[in-house]
C-alpha cells in the first residue's frame, strides 16, 4: 500500500503545483492589464509622533481594484507583483501619482513619503533609471523601506544604490525589523535613518512585547536612527510603545490607509495647533468620528 500512496501524493502534490502556476501567471497577466486600465491606485498610511501626534509622514501602499483578485487585499497579491517584472512599473505609479495627490491636498512639505520596493528590484538597473527620474517629479522627502532580511542579504549591492539615492535626496528605512534582527549584520557604510519596528512584535505577550520594543528601539537609536513601533491597535500598544522611547508609531489606533482626501482631514485635525500639546487621544477622536 505504502508505493500506492506515495504515488497518489506525488501527483496530488504535481497537479497542487502546476495549478498554482497557473493562478500565478493569471494574476500576474490580470495585473498587467489592470495597470493599463487604471485599477490601481495609492493609499496612504500615516507615521504619528507617539507623544504629541503630529503626523510626520505617511507610507505609500498599492491597491488594486480588482473584484477576482484585490479583493482578497495586498497580501494575496503584492509578493507575486513584487517578485515580477511588473515592480518597475507599479514602482513609477507610485511615485507619481503620490507626488500629485500630496500636492493637490497641500500635504505639509516635511512630509515624507515612505515607499515599499524589494531590495533585488533597488539594486537592480531598472531603478537606477528611475532615480534618474526623482528630481522631475516634485516629491516630499522619500524613504525608502529595506527589509532587514533583504538589507543583509544584499548588503554589497545595495550599497552604492544607498549612495546613489542619497544624492538625489532620498533616505532609507530598515522595516519589518524583528527580535531576531537585534544586532543586525550590516557594514559600517551602510546606514539607515530609519528604523521600523515589525508588526508581529505588538502580538507577543506584554512582557514580552515591552523587552523587545525596548530593545529593538535601543538598537535603532545605537544606529543613528529614528525609530517607528508598526502595527499599534490600541491605547496599550502606544503605552508600551511611549515607554520604549521610540519617536514614531504606526497603526490603527493612529489611523488605517486612508484616500489623498481624507488624509487631508486626518492632517488638518491631527497637526491642528493646540495650546494644551495634543496627545495620541486627538488622532484617535478624529478616527472613532470617521469610522
Amino acid at each position: 500500500m505504502w508505493p500506492i500512496l506515495a504515488g497518489g501524493l506525488i501527483v496530488v502534490a504535481c497537479w497542487a503545483l502546476k495549478s498554482w502556476f497557473r493562478y500565478e501567471k493569471s494574476l500576474l497577466r490580470a495585473a498587467r492589464a489592470g495597470l493599463r486600465r487604471g485599477e490601481f491606485h495609492v493609499e496612504y498610511q500615516p507615521v504619528v509622533g507617539i507623544r504629541r501626534a503630529r503626523c510626520v509622514g505617511v507610507d505609500a501602499l498599492l491597491r488594486w481594484d480588482n473584484q477576482k483578485y484585490g479583493a482578497l487585499g495586498p497580501a494575496h497579491y503584492m509578493k507575486l507583483i513584487e517578485n515580477s517584472n511588473l515592480i518597475g512599473p507599479m514602482t513609477r505609479l507610485v511615485l507619481s501619482r503620490a507626488a500629485q495627490e500630496l500636492g493637490e491636498i497641500g500635504a505639509p512639505k516635511a512630509l515624507y513619503l515612505g515607499v515599499s520596493a524589494p531590495a533585488a528590484y533597488l539594486v537592480s538597473s531598472a531603478f537606477i533609471a528611475v532615480l534618474g527620474e526623482i528630481g522631475s517629479l516634485g516629491l516630499p522627502p522619500v524613504i525608502l523601506k529595506i527589509g532587514a532580511g533583504n538589507a543583509k542579504k544584499f548588503k554589497k549591492r545595495l550599497i552604492p544604490m544607498m549612495a546613489q539615492a542619497r544624492d538625489k535626496g532620498m533616505r532609507f528605512a530598515l522595516s519589518a525589523v524583528r527580535p531576531t534582527d537585534l544586532g543586525p549584520e550590516l557594514p559600517a557604510d551602510m546606514s539607515f535613518e530609519m528604523v521600523k519596528i515589525g508588526r508581529e512584535v505588538m502580538g507577543m505577550d506584554p512582557n514580552e512585547r515591552s523587552r523587545q520594543i525596548s530593545a529593538l528601539t535601543s538598537m535603532g537609536h545605537d544606529m543613528g536612527a529614528v525609530v517607528v513601533v508598526e502595527g499599534i491597535e490600541n491605547a496599550a500598544h502606544h503605552n508600551v510603545a511611549r515607554a520604549s522611547r521610540a519617536e514614531f508609531g504606526q497603526g490603527f489606533f493612529y489611523s488605517r490607509a486612508l484616500s489623498a482626501g481624507r488624509l487631508k482631514v486626518f492632517l488638518e485635525a491631527a497637526n491642528a495647533p493646540s495650546s494644551t500639546g495634543a496627545g495620541a487621544s486627538t488622532v484617535l477622536g478624529w478616527r472613532v468620528r470617521n469610522f
